[in-house]
């Protein structure tokens, strides 16, 4: 089969070398409509061309198919034909984005539905082309001739689980059937037919994780939950709190950290959660939610719902990272919030802002003076010094930076309580929490249950620490007596960094340089350091004089109680019978553990159990019989009792 030469004039002819046995028939019956384009699609491969289905006719009693064409990928208006209409026209000009494709070529054919009987019969066969046919070594890229067959999209889902990316796979289908030729569809197809497998999953796996969510609500009256989904009914948004992260929100709300940075969900929704940090300086969970955009309309709604949810309302501070539109929607629905910027995102970009040269000759310099100035002054004098001697005064984004310095430099933020937030590294262990438990391969289903487990440990970690405090004490290394009653107050990780305050402050003397009525003024300078070194400014509150935080304390969550009011009779049921089962269970296993080591003690313990039978029976309390018939009778007998009341 010789290839045919390639021209562009459309008064030429092409007719397909294919042999006449393969050729389309007026009269050529088909058991089914999808039989005949089956049949004309592979005569269009052996042609080299690409066929497509186009219009069709409904009887009109009973609305049923009775006539289709299937045409050549070529047929229609070209471009220049239909502007040509347009320009004669009242119509505005429409401009097709994509290459124009069509030549009006005529090869058809058309098929009826017969009278009696589910066939079709070819009516019309059209075999002439105005157009160059494909070359064979390239009929593979043809439209109608590429797809991703069942077994592609089988091993494709297995690649996928293996973290094989999509171009590796293809490369090893090359390799498989010998050549990209061979393959029957393309590296975008299979990107294609990946992300409409995405879309699909994606609706079934949301509705689950949506229903779950609800089941939360359903079990807890104190679980907040909300959605929303756009105007094509797709999941766009939702945000969810238990009743524990509602409860610490009133003890440790006062700052909280809301990052879209992390990027855990394979579908592409941005996930936001809300952390905080508590009595102990762990890392805590308030709240979080998925955004399918970062449009300040998303971020307003989050927002929101973070406000609704939250008992102590909206925080002192935040901090996020730098993104205008959140920016915006903070400033819309936070009004009275001091927000900052993370000093860790923003360190982060230097090297991908800065050329490699001038960040490996000025960065040490530029971030020493971001980190290590005392006051605004300092700063802006220091950062002033190392623009000019860089080099780096017409740096547009440092220049940025600069005038947003008011949002991140530490020293603007002195006077503001960050709960220690502020540090980079406090936001660096937040994205390494998150990152050991979920990844961007994760399903929706798939990160709620790795999500809750990331939860139950960071909650067992802060039990652990209320457990240490309860029960052992740190040792003092001095006679001050503020040592000695700050170690009964403070938690023991507040404590350690006290001490090493207490300890450090031998090396600094201070100097009183003001009193007033509201505050005293202190300059603090260290022993060693050299005379022209600046003292550090102390500024003492005389009103309120006091500077131990409840939150930094032991006691830090006594009284925080969370709860809705009709639902407290409901919630103490629930708790005081959890709490009784929980007891027995784990004196019984005790017992149990015990008494199995030995003939003798599981002897003693059955016929204590038959002694403790009937005692419960004396009770009129129901007990199960050990008999599988008897002790299913007797559980449907207990949950009728418990539907009925």
């Amino acid at each position: 089969m010789s290839e045919v030469e390639e021209n562009s004039g459309d008064d030429q002819s092409y007719i397909p070398q294919v042999g006449e046995d393969r050729k389309p028939n007026i009269g050529m019956r088909f058991e089914s409509m999808e039989d005949a384009y089956s049949y004309y699609n592979q005569y269009a491969r052996e042609s080299r061309f690409s066929a497509r289905i186009s219009n069709s006719k409904r009887s009109k009693k009973t609305s049923e198919v009775i006539w289709k064409k299937f045409v050549c990928f070529k047929e229609g208006q070209t471009d220049e034909v239909r502007w040509s209409k347009e320009a004669n026209s009242d119509k505005p000009r429409q401009n097709r984005a994509r290459r124009d494709i069509r030549s009006g070529c005529k090869a058809k054919i058309s098929v009826v539905k017969e009278q009696t009987g589910p066939g079709w019969v070819i009516s019309t066969f059209v075999e002439n082309h105005n157009h160059p046919l494909a070359t064979p070594s390239k009929v593979h890229l043809l439209r109608s001739h590429r797809g991703v067959s069942i077994s592609k999209r089988t091993l494709s889902q297995q690649f996928a689980e293996a973290n094989i990316p999509t171009c590796q796979q293809m490369r090893l289908f090359e390799i498989e059937h010998g050549g990209p030729e061979n393959v029957g569809c393309t590296e975008r197809d299979l990107r294609n037919y990946q992300r409409s497998l995405r879309e699909e999953h994606m609706g079934m796996d949301v509705e689950t994780f949506v229903d779950f969510l609800q089941s939360e609500k359903d079990k807890c009256s104190t679980f907040f939950f909300d959605y929303e989904t756009d105007s094509e009914n797709r999941f766009s948004r939702c945000f969810w709190a238990d009743s524990v992260s509602r409860r610490a929100n009133i003890v440790f709300g006062d700052v909280v950290v809301f990052d879209t940075t992390y990027n855990t969900n394979k579908y592409g929704l941005i996930f936001a959660p809300f952390v905080g940090v508590n009595h102990h300086s762990q890392t805590i969970l308030f709240g979080c939610g998925f955004m399918s955009d970062e449009r300040t309309e998303s971020f307003v709604w989050l927002l929101g719902k973070f406000l609704e949810a939250m008992p102590s309302g909206a925080p002192k501070l935040i901090i996020t990272d730098q993104d205008p539109a959140m920016t915006k929607a903070i400033a819309q629905v936070f009004p009275q919030t001091m927000h900052r910027y993370c000093l860790w995102h923003i360190l982060n970009k230097f090297p991908d802002k800065l050329s490699p040269v001038i960040f490996r000759d000025h960065y040490q310099s530029i971030r020493s003076v971001i980190v290590h100035s005392t006051t605004s002054d300092e700063f802006e004098e220091s950062w002033k010094g190392v623009m000019e001697t860089g080099a780096l005064v017409q740096n547009d984004w440092l220049n940025l930076m600069y005038d947003l310095r008011h949002r991140w430099v530490p020293t603007y933020f002195l006077n503001v309580f960050s709960a220690g937030i502020s540090s980079s590294q406090r936001s660096e262990s937040s994205h390494a929490f998150f990152k050991r438990y979920i990844s961007n391969k994760n399903a929706m289903m798939d990160f709620i249950v790795r999500f809750n487990k990331a939860l139950r440990n960071q909650r067992h970690n802060e039990l652990v620490a209320d457990h240490i405090d309860m029960n052992e004490r740190p040792r003092v290394i001095s006679n001050w007596p503020m040592e000695t009653q700050m170690v009964k107050v403070y938690t023991k990780t507040k404590w350690l960094e006290f001490q090493k305050k207490v300890s450090e402050s031998h090396h600094y003397y201070v100097e009183q340089v003001s009193t007033g009525i509201e505050f005293w003024v202190y300059h603090v300078m260290n022993f060693q350091g050299s005379s022209s070194s600046k003292p550090r400014v102390l500024t003492h509150d005389v009103q309120r004089n006091d500077y131990i935080l409840k939150r930094w304390t032991k006691g830090a969550k006594v009284g925080a109680l969370f709860s809705l009011p009709e639902q407290n009779m409901i919630d103490d049921l629930e708790r005081c019978l959890m709490s009784r089962h929980w007891n027995l269970s784990f004196r019984s296993s005790v017992l149990v553990d015990a008494a199995s080591m030995t003939e003798e003690g599981t002897k003693f313990l059955h016929e204590q159990f038959d002694h403790i039978d009937c005692k419960m029976k004396e009770l009129n309390i129901c007990i199960p019989s050990s008999n599988a018939s008897e002790n299913r009778r007797s559980m449907d007998g207990a949950i009728a009792i418990i539907d009925v009341g």
